[in-house]
């Protein structure tokens, strides 16, 4: 006779939604973000483009000027050391400011990318927010100073190249670009003020909306905990 304890069946405990733990070779579902997390993915996308963009602009622009320094040829023609010594030193910061920042984007970027929307805990371990000064130093050296470092130093170039060839065409050239380096620092004061004011207004609007929340809520602790997490987040 059979063991009647043969016929047992014992149940497991199936992973609840939203756990991040492994069951043989699948991943439990995943819960939909809280809001500190889909606040913390946006910032991180919004950082990680920015050390896409210093990338790509400060490996092409560096590449620039040290080709510029290189294929330069003065020989014998009579061109003022103060010239030379203004290219020099502008070309050699515009190399450095562009270096320093493709250096950062290059650091940080692979930590960025290992943070996903379906796994909350990657994105909380991300450094994106630790790395916050970091990063705006990289964006503002690379699409900021290094730009205006460039059309600098192509008027430079313009100057030390035709100097003694036609003064003319070195006039033409600062002509040309002077009207750009000043819409240049308009457009980034203009840039700054507008995305300054964009985000007061979404952080106003959020707050408001989690206000009126809590006050739906009632007076649940856990609530009103998130909301001020959330709140001293934005």
């Amino acid at each position: 006779m059979e063991d009647p304890a043969s016929f047992v069946t014992i149940e497991t405990p199936k992973a609840a939604v939203g756990d991040l733990n492994f069951t043989g070779n699948q991943l439990s579902p995943q819960a939909p973000l809280g809001i500190k997390d889909a606040l913390s993915w946006r910032r991180l996308q919004l950082r990680r483009a920015k050390l896409k963009a210093a990338s790509r602009t400060s490996a092409l622009l560096s590449g620039f000027a040290i080709v510029a320094m290189v294929e330069l040829e003065i020989g014998q023609r009579p061109v003022p050391d103060w010239l030379l010594v203004a290219f020099a030193c502008a070309a050699s910061l515009l190399i450095a400011v562009h270096m320093l920042a493709l250096m950062i984007s290059t650091c940080i970027l692979p930590n960025l990318g290992i943070a996903t929307p379906m796994d909350a805990r990657s994105i909380r371990e991300s450094p994106h927010d630790k790395m916050r000064v970091f990063i705006e130093i990289a964006w503002v050296f690379s699409t900021g100073l290094g730009i205006l470092l460039f059309l600098v130093v192509v008027v430079l170039l313009a100057w030390v190249k035709f100097l003694t060839v036609s003064r003319g065409a070195a006039i033409g050239a600062t002509v040309i670009i002077a009207p750009v380096v000043l819409l240049f620092l308009i457009f980034s004061l203009l840039f700054y003020r507008q995305l300054t004011l964009h985000k007061f207004q979404r952080a106003t609007k959020l707050v408001q909306r989690l206000q009126r929340d809590l006050k739906a809520f009632g007076d649940d602790p856990g609530v009103a905990e998130d909301v001020d997490g959330v709140v001293k987040v934005v």
